[in-house]
């Protein structure tokens, strides 16, 4: 760490404690020599696939956000060593609790992510894992049985059906998606009295299916008691119509519906841990709803 404080010419703010990261990333609040602020993050070679997934975000920043059609924190450098990488990113903005999100913001973001996912793909290799058909393809049903047994109707219908519900969500066409979309990667930036909002974390960015970021921002805000207002979708589909490339609105709701379904029955279980028994209500409740407009959808299909 110090090594790479001294190569960008920067000192920790507020002590050495790490800002929260679920990505296996450091993530320190610094200040530049000119006094201004930036955040510091740091990923070590040997977390998992992070080291991966920290170059991808280093070759987003240098190759993709520059012509990005939505706000992104400016690379200020970048390190790659054997040991891991570090990116020295602009403060781009404040995060807001999901709660406090105004029916305006949810339009804004419906439709940046439509303007994102209306992009060109870029030149190169931006596949990416998808951790979702690997679930479907190859679940560890242990902690998903245990979880949903006694709280989920039809449960062995489902498994039975994840086969099907792979095969559905990979007909889906390819946009290059954020990857990682909820409301803590999102900041907002206020110049000129306007808000707007920078979308950060780009590690799991790449070419993948629309419904995916749309569907972990409900996914993410319902163990907090926030319902994603429809005001988000119609805003991207009203985005999508404008930059002449129109969806259908009953099949992007369905779909979406089907993405959020299969999140929390084959990977949510394990992140059961980190919330508590209200936020896991929630859950449960959002997903038996889910389940049962996808049962009654087959029959009337």
């Amino acid at each position: 760490m110090a090594a790479t404080l001294e190569k960008f010419d920067v000192r920790l703010s507020g002590g050495a404690s790490p800002v929260d990261a679920r990505s296996g990333a450091g993530i320190h609040r610094v200040v530049l020599t000119g006094g201004g602020r930036a955040y510091l993050k740091v990923t070590a070679a040997d977390v998992g696939r992070s080291r991966a997934e920290a170059e991808r975000e280093l070759r987003f920043y240098r190759r993709v956000a520059p012509a990005a059609p939505v706000l992104t924190p400016a690379l200020l450098d970048a390190l790659v060593v054997d040991e891991g990488v570090a990116l020295l990113l602009e403060d781009a903005g404040e995060p807001l609790d999901v709660a406090a999100w105004s029916r305006d913001r949810w339009r804004v973001l419906g439709r940046d992510l439509a303007r994102l996912h209306g992009t060109a793909l870029p030149a190169g290799d931006w596949g990416r894992p998808d951790d979702l058909l690997s679930a479907l393809a190859v679940p560890d049903l242990a902690p998903v049985v245990e979880f949903w047994s006694s709280h989920l109707p039809r449960l062995d219908d489902l498994l039975d059906s994840r086969s099907a519900l792979r095969d559905r969500l990979r007909t889906a066409s390819p946009v290059f998606v954020h990857g990682d979309c909820h409301t803590a990667n999102v900041v907002h930036r206020t110049a000129g009295g306007q808000d707007a909002l920078v979308f950060c974390d780009w590690q799991a960015s790449g070419v993948g299916r629309a419904t995916s970021d749309l569907a972990l921002l409900s996914v993410r805000a319902t163990p907090s008691g926030v319902g994603v207002p429809a005001a988000l979708v119609e805003e991207y589909l009203a985005q999508c119509a404008r930059t002449g490339a129109p969806r259908d609105p009953a099949e992007l709701r369905r779909d979406l519906a089907l993405e959020e379904l299969a999140i929390l029955v084959f990977q949510w279980p394990p992140y059961a841990a980190y919330n508590g028994p209200d936020g896991i209500d929630r859950i449960r409740r959002r997903a038996r709803y889910l389940a049962a407009r996808y049962f009654a959808e087959r029959v009337s299909g």
